[in-house]
């Protein structure tokens, strides 16, 4: 499968996606998410005027060897935009070699090993009655696992008295039946995050995401000692390598990583791999600036690793509507039956792009709030 062609495709149905087409010489097309949630245009240019030229030739089918040309070839690793960049060409050759093979990816990947990925929703908001609400319309549509943040994620977010108090309060009215997620977006000092942890272990959470900032491992072992509370890491890491001591020394209990930033399924399946022999299971990062084609390409390694934990949802169609919908077709869908998602049993991810349609909702420059601390100095979001 020598490949023709490779094309970045910058998109806004509802809001910006970078999409990978990679296409072969006997008509084989394949598609991935390099998705950067506010730095689009520097993955573009990335794919555009370094990566597309050096592929153009390649075999499709050498997914491992491309994946290591690119990861190692640029003599400095990665980073969050090459590394995208990277992840969107990864995706797109499992897809090809997919349909290829005329079978699923998650059959390439060793075959299922479940019928469906458990799924989990967001319910947060200000309110704590509106959090109970928006919970008590999730379990109708099936979901036993929410997130339940308390608080504005770009504004006053970590009031730690506000979080503490509210999800105790959200576990109490709801009772002891459904998972509860907390993520604090690596927002806290290690004392704020000991203090909010243990503040926490009365609501016997699901897990506690992003309780750090990901720069200093020897925060996590302090934090693991302070805390019975499980913990969720990895969003913010764009080299899988910078998850793997946080993995062998044990110090989280699911793996968080993002398919679109830390190098696709080759790197997450690895990840996933050595994560299962630490009793590390996976929470694979799905926000709403994963396109569906990421997400389709997560739902096909939830389905094939035996570690499985739990995956963020984004529901494309109710969020963006019609746009949505005019771009995309098949991938990852909810059974509401059994709050879990499934992937369609088609060759490679099962999800195709309407190119034209793509390319008729233009880009619009947008980036992540800066949030602010109450003395006007920058801090983490």
């Amino acid at each position: 499968m020598e490949i023709r062609h490779v094309d970045a495709l910058v998109t806004r149905p509802g809001r910006n996606y970078v999409l990978v087409r990679v296409e072969t010489a006997d008509g084989l097309v394949g598609w991935g998410d390099a998705t950067l949630n506010g730095r689009e245009k520097a993955v573009e240019a990335a794919l555009d005027h370094h990566v597309a030229p050096e592929l153009e030739g390649r075999d499709a089918g050498r997914v491992e060897d491309v994946w290591q040309y690119l990861f190692r070839g640029t003599y400095w690793r990665g980073g969050p935009v090459l590394n995208s960049a990277l992840s969107g060409v990864d995706m797109a050759l499992w897809d090809l070699k997919g349909k290829a093979a005329g079978a699923p990816v998650y059959d390439l990947l060793g075959g299922r090993t479940r019928e469906y990925a458990t799924a989990y929703t967001h319910c947060g908001d200000d309110d704590v009655d509106a959090i109970v609400a928006n919970c008590e319309a999730a379990a109708e549509r099936g979901f036993d696992h929410v997130r339940v943040n308390v608080g504005d994620p770009a504004g006053e977010y970590l009031n730690l008295d506000r979080v503490i108090d509210g999800v105790g309060e959200v576990r109490e009215r709801l009772g002891p039946d459904p998972e509860l997620i907390v993520d604090i977006h690596g927002r806290a000092t290690p004392r704020e995050a000991r203090r909010v942890a243990r503040g926490l272990e009365s609501a016997d959470l699901y897990f506690l995401e992003d309780p750090l900032r990901p720069e200093n491992r020897d925060a996590f072992e302090r934090l693991r000692a302070a805390t019975t509370a499980p913990l969720a890491m990895g969003e913010l890491f764009t080299n899988p390598w910078e998850m793997r001591p946080l993995i062998e020394d044990e110090l989280v209990d699911f793996l968080r990583v993002d398919l679109s930033h830390v190098g696709g399924i080759t790197a997450a399946r690895k990840l996933a791999a050595l994560a299962e022999h630490h009793y590390v299971e996976t929470a694979f990062h799905g926000p709403p600036d994963l396109s569906p084609v990421g997400q389709a390409a997560s739902v096909h390694v939830d389905l094939a690793v035996p570690n499985f934990g739990v995956q963020e949802f984004t529901d494309y169609e109710a969020v963006y509507g019609d746009p949505v919908d005019d771009v995309f077709a098949g991938g990852a869908t909810l059974d509401e039956s059994v709050g879990g998602l499934d992937v369609p049993d088609e060759p490679g991810l099962g999800i195709d792009v309407d190119r034209e349609a793509a390319l008729s909702h233009e880009y619009e420059r947008s980036h992540l709030p800066t949030v602010r601390r109450e003395d006007g100095s920058v801090a983490d979001w």
